[in-house]
């Protein structure tokens, strides 16, 4: 059994132990998955390690948007793939794929359980169902994008429609990102996205886990306190760490996959004078707000569920009584 029925604590048994490499814990933004990580690894610190699965926190100085873990709490607990690129560099799922394994491969040597928690979940999808054949964007392509669309998305969405429609149809016409990137796949490879999508995913491990889920008791509560959550980001200096930020990469934009995340994207405009506090705070809490319900409609379609917990309370019943 994965818990132990007598005591009611988790225990798991030296042949558990070796066909587990990593429970997964996914759930949506502010719902705490990651205060639950880290309890559990704190409780048993000889079976866990924590692998972040988060597309910001993998950045240098991001760390009060990002909702970061404090030094004091990634010296107690180890962390992995925490502040590994600079707030210029592009990261990527296949990347993360790669660096997960690295990881796993680590923790498993000394033998622990890799808990993989974040709400990346593109980047957990990546990693549990595997990765389309995407091929790497060539130079050629990004060069030919800033040379026919510049910074003109909507430009840019016009010509996704008419070369790859069904990709165009699942991506709404504001998402800078995936825009971009569709669109240079077809310049790279003169092949749409949504073809690369159709291709047989291939899983890069042979890792097994378990695979829970915390969702919220209550959505308008958990909305309540994203609202708080970013009003406390925002005492903590939120936008200070931005300005030292831009200070210390003047090239650093808003096109940059960093300052695209929610929280910085916003401060960066009220930065570039576009707007001020009020209407700041206002865009970031209502792309959270957004944010929070694509996640959970993802969440939905996420594949080989273990178990599914209805509050943090419920997790930490199941793991820590």
């Amino acid at each position: 059994m994965m818990f132990c029925e007598s005591t009611g604590r988790f225990s798991l048994t030296a042949a558990e132990k070796a066909q587990i490499d990593y429970i997964a814990i996914a759930g949506p933004t502010g719902v705490g998955k990651s205060r639950c990580a880290l309890d559990l690894a704190r409780r048993y610190p000889s079976r866990f390690e924590i692998v972040s699965v988060d597309s910001v926190q993998v950045f240098r100085g991001c760390d009060i948007g990002s909702a970061k873990p404090c030094l004091s709490e990634q010296t107690e607990v180890k962390h992995h793939l925490i502040d590994i690129c600079d707030v210029t560099q592009r990261y990527t799922a296949a990347a993360f794929v790669k660096d997960a394994c690295t990881a796993i491969e680590s923790i498993r040597s000394r033998g622990k359980i890799a808990l993989i928690t974040g709400g990346t979940f593109l980047y957990l999808q990546a990693f549990v169902e595997g990765l389309s054949p995407v091929p790497a964007v060539s130079d050629m392509a990004l060069c030919d994008y800033q040379t026919m669309f510049s910074h003109d998305i909507e430009k840019a969405y016009a010509f996704l429609q008419s070369v790859d429609p069904l990709s165009a149809s699942r991506i709404a016409a504001n998402d800078t990102s995936r825009i971009e990137r569709a669109v240079q796949v077809y310049l790279s490879t003169k092949k749409p996205m949504s073809f690369w999508r159709a291709q047989p995913r291939t899983i890069a491990h042979a890792y097994r886990g378990l695979r829970t889920v915390i969702l919220p008791t209550c959505r308008k509560t958990l909305k309540t306190k994203l609202a708080v959550r970013f009003d406390r980001m925002l005492d903590a200096g939120l936008v200070d760490e931005v300005t030292k930020l831009r200070q210390f990469w003047p090239t650093l934009t808003t096109e940059m996959p960093s300052m695209r995340a929610i929280g910085y994207r916003q401060v960066m405009a009220y930065l570039d004078g576009a707007c001020d506090v009020a209407l700041m705070r206002h865009d970031a809490i209502v792309a959270t707000h957004r944010y929070l319900k694509r996640q959970l409609t993802w969440l939905r379609t996420m594949k080989g569920i273990t178990q599914t917990y209805h509050g943090e309370d419920a997790w930490r019943d199941a793991f820590l009584s």
